[in-house]
């Protein structure tokens, strides 16, 4: 009679440490908390040599590659980048540079 009880006991602790672990893993709290923000943090060093070796852009409107462009809106909400050459296009459409 004392074996059955002392079966039963385990049994029970058991189920209890599986229902406790599966409760865990669904409640998303990770066993080891560096893991789980190391996939949010950005590498600046990637991103600075990104930048670095980011393709020149065309002008919208002469489609030549002059280098940095300004950026402006136009009256139907679409972007436009310009170069310094048409900035004077920007100026006379009245376009808000971002």
């Amino acid at each position: 009679m004392m074996q059955m009880q002392y079966a039963a006991i385990v049994v029970v602790l058991l189920v209890g440490v599986i229902v406790y672990f599966g409760y865990r893993s669904r409640k998303g709290q990770p066993s080891d908390p560096k893991r789980s923000t190391a996939s949010n943090v950005i590498s600046m060093e990637r991103h600075r040599k990104a930048k670095q070796s980011a393709v020149e852009q065309p002008c919208s409107s002469c489609k030549k590659k002059n280098g940095k462009l300004i950026f402006y809106a136009q009256d139907n909400g679409t972007v436009v980048g310009l170069c310094k050459d048409c900035k004077a296009k920007a100026k006379k459409r009245d376009m808000l540079p971002l």
